[in-house]
C-alpha cells in the first residue's frame, strides 16, 4: 500500500509542503483514479512523483509538470495523447458510476492544489519584487 507523508513536514517552500498535503490526503485517491485511466502505466507514474516529494527540497519544474501532467490524465484531456503517445488505451468510465464522481472530486481537488501553488508563487514573487525595491532604496 501507500506510504502516508507526514502532513506537518517542515519545508521552506510552500509549494512543495502543499504537495506533499494534498498527496499525504489523497494520495489513495489519486492512485485509484491514475490507475482506473491509465491502469497499471497511470498508477506507477503518480507513485513515482509521490516517491519524488519527500526527497527534494523545493517543488521543481519536473514535479509542477507532472502534477498538471496527472491532472490532464485525470481530466481525460484529450490532447495528451498527442503529448504521450506511449499512454495505454484508457478504460471507458460510465458517467454516472461513483467511480466517474470519485474522479471528478479528485480532479478538482487536484486542481485547486495547482491553483493554491501559482497563488502562493505569485505571492513569493511579490515578496522578492518588495525586497528589491526595498533595497534599491
Amino acid at each position: 500500500m501507500l506510504r502516508r507523508l507526514p502532513t506537518k513536514t517542515l519545508s521552506l517552500n510552500p509549494q512543495l509542503a502543499a504537495g506533499r498535503v494534498h498527496c499525504a490526503e489523497h494520495g489513495d485517491a489519486l492512485c485509484n483514479a491514475a490507475a482506473l485511466i491509465d491502469g497499471d502505466a497511470g498508477k506507477a507514474r503518480l507513485l513515482r512523483l509521490m516517491s519524488d516529494l519527500p526527497e527534494v527540497s523545493r517543488l521543481d519544474r519536473t514535479s509542477r509538470l507532472r502534477l498538471v501532467a496527472l491532472h490532464r490524465l485525470l481530466s481525460l484531456d484529450p490532447i495528451i495523447d498527442a503529448l504521450e503517445p506511449d499512454l495505454s488505451s484508457w478504460v471507458l468510465v460510465v458517467s454516472a458510476s461513483p467511480e466517474m464522481e470519485e474522479l471528478c472530486l479528485i480532479t478538482d481537488r487536484l486542481y485547486d492544489l495547482l491553483v493554491e501553488i501559482g497563488e502562493l508563487d505569485d505571492a513569493r514573487d511579490a515578496r522578492a519584487l518588495a525586497l528589491q525595491v526595498n533595497d534599491a532604496a
